[in-house]
């Protein structure tokens, strides 16, 4: 489960993603620098692919055991994050490319959107999409994209290797299910007319929630002409109005910022993507539950927390905040004190990246203000150092479900098998 937005403004395209996935599956932001041209193939998720092209640099928020990412920019400035969708296609317990294969794929090997696009369609009708999805259980299912460069966006429908393009004139999102019918751009066939009518799965579309969460988003977008990064991360952080009552308790599927329940995933990551002719800001939580984490400003090329090269550090940095919001479900800690030091904290970031810009900076004042946020970050993080320490080592003072679910975390996250990580 997921949400992905795009929207347009004065000074550029802001783009968002939250990574809905299990509770317990790290979503690590990594940074790949650009590659010369290799020929030795590339090993996916389940298959090979032939190289022999240059790659792009890439930062992306990936799950621990997967080759490919749930979202990403590259250095030309393609963006692209992904979704779930349920469909009546055939063959998706096929080993295929993922999903989050063909996004990485297309940030690494393209420089424009369409041309992302269009890679995208290439990589589904050469190798198929299928193959386990799911962290802790078997899950299988078709994808869509929205995929965004500096100038234009484009939202790419997927059912088996049958596809349906649509241009985002001003704002999109899409989230787990098909919506493209009878306006669109190009599509793989005259026969879909209708696409989203004709291919969607309704019991497992229904019940993903994603008619609320699609809706919601789209109705907090069209609120404002030219909407800033706060407002979308009042956006990736919301719950649905029903849901704020039970949310540790009972979660729900039908809130952006979702919390586990009997039906569906957990946001174990969130990115954002704020566009300049100069350079981007991109805004990253690094861990999970945005509603209780702090995005922390990055760019790109700078190596500093939340970005990492190395995925071991990139999980110790995400199991930390992951047992803290923990602590939080738990009552461990004093919540309200919490979230008013994580708003200072944001407004603070916010407000530091503006001024930044207003000044021309170069990538040293960049870096600069990037280990300044982190710090301060890091800072807070430690204040609730001793909760944290509880939950890893004593997760049974959590209520019974998050106690359960907290015993197996951080275990054979990078296990590429289902069977290695259910057994270990």
């Amino acid at each position: 489960m997921c949400d992905t937005l795009v929207t347009k403004t004065s000074l550029g395209m802001v783009f968002g993603k939250n990574s809905d996935r299990s509770p317990n599956e790290p979503n690590l932001t990594l940074f790949n620098p650009a590659t010369e041209v290799a020929s030795d193939p590339i090993q996916c998720t389940y298959r090979e692919v032939p190289n022999g092209v240059k790659k792009n640099a890439v930062l992306m928020v990936a799950p621990s055991w997967m080759w490919g990412a749930e979202m990403g920019i590259n250095d030309k400035g393609v963006m692209i994050g992904n979704e779930a969708v349920f469909t009546t296609s055939k063959g998706k317990k096929n080993e295929r490319l993922t999903g989050m294969d063909m996004l990485r794929l297309a940030l690494e090997r393209t420089d424009d959107a369409y041309s992302a696009v269009m890679l995208l369609i290439d990589l589904l009708v050469q190798y198929g999409q299928g193959g386990n999805c799911g962290f802790d259980k078997p899950f299988y299912y078709d994808n869509s994209f929205l995929v965004s460069d500096r100038k234009q966006a484009f939202i790419l429908e997927t059912s088996g290797q049958e596809w349906v393009i649509k241009s985002v004139m001003v704002q999109g999102n899409i989230s787990n299910r098909l919506q493209i019918n009878r306006i669109f751009d190009q599509a793989s066939s005259q026969g879909n007319l209708a696409f989203a009518h004709k291919n969607s799965e309704p019991i497992y579309t229904f019940f993903s929630g994603s008619k609320i969460r699609q809706e919601d988003i789209a109705s907090q977008l069209m609120q404002t002409n030219d909407i800033d990064v706060s407002q979308i991360m009042t956006i990736l952080r919301s719950h649905n109005e029903r849901d704020n009552q039970h949310l540790y308790e009972k979660g729900s599927v039908k809130s952006v910022c979702m919390h586990k329940s009997l039906l569906g995933d957990h946001t174990t990551g969130s990115m954002i993507v704020v566009t300049r002719n100069t350079s981007d800001t991109i805004w990253v939580t690094g861990c999970s539950t945005p509603c209780l984490s702090l995005y922390k400003p990055v760019y790109f090329g700078v190596i500093v927390p939340p970005v990492f090269t190395d995925k071991q550090a990139s999980l110790n940095y995400w199991l930390t905040r992951e047992y803290l919001v923990r602590a939080i479900y738990g009552g461990l800690v004093d919540e309200n004190k919490y979230r008013h030091q994580i708003d200072m904290l944001q407004k603070k970031f916010i407000d530091g990246d503006r001024k930044l810009f207003t000044t021309n900076p170069s990538k040293v004042d960049l870096e600069r203000f990037a280990k300044k946020c982190c710090q301060q970050e890091q800072e807070l993080i430690n204040q609730y150092k001793s909760k944290i320490e509880i939950v890893k080592n004593n997760p049974s003072v959590l209520p019974k479900k998050w106690a359960v679910i907290t015993e197996r975390l951080g275990k054979a996250v990078f296990e590429p098998t289902l069977e290695a990580r259910i057994k270990a």
